[in-house]
């Protein structure tokens, strides 16, 4: 017999273990660089239709009680709208908002700009990763 070493196996599992710890690690990074955006998306955007919803209550009663058209009071819509805006509590900073209201709709825009996410790694120059959403609300003729 001859005490010649041979090639053994000894150690694979722990480099298949370590790489595949990196590859999760990698992929839940992943995850979590890209929920950050579109959960902060997702709260605006909610913010926004529910500035809209509240702008488009703001009936023009006279019109309403001489005609009985549904039309809306483009002051007082707007006031509703910055109101609900004001009102709710974000958890983004709003960098820019504008509310446009005429008789027949009110327009909600609002922006923000995510700092914090870890999808900035992959910045290459653009500048901040900037949030958009627009909302419309109007009046129904029927009741839900």
């Amino acid at each position: 017999m001859s005490n010649a070493p041979r090639p053994t196996d000894k150690g694979s599992v722990t480099v298949w273990i370590m790489g595949l710890t990196v590859m999760i690690g990698m992929l839940g990074f992943l995850v979590l660089a890209i929920y950050v955006p579109f959960s902060e998306r997702r709260g605006l955007a909610g913010a926004a239709d529910q500035a809209a919803q509240a702008g488009a209550t703001a009936l023009d009663e006279d019109v309403f009680r001489s005609t009985g058209v549904l039309q809306l009071d483009p002051v007082l819509a707007r006031e509703r709208a910055l109101q609900s805006i004001e009102n709710q509590n974000l958890d983004i900073d709003i960098a820019n908002s504008s509310v446009d209201a005429t008789a027949d709709e009110v327009t909600v825009v609002l922006e923000a700009q995510v700092n914090d996410s870890f999808i900035s790694i992959f910045d290459q120059g653009d500048g901040p990763l900037i949030i958009r959403v627009t909302a419309t609300g109007t009046p129904r003729e029927d009741s839900p």
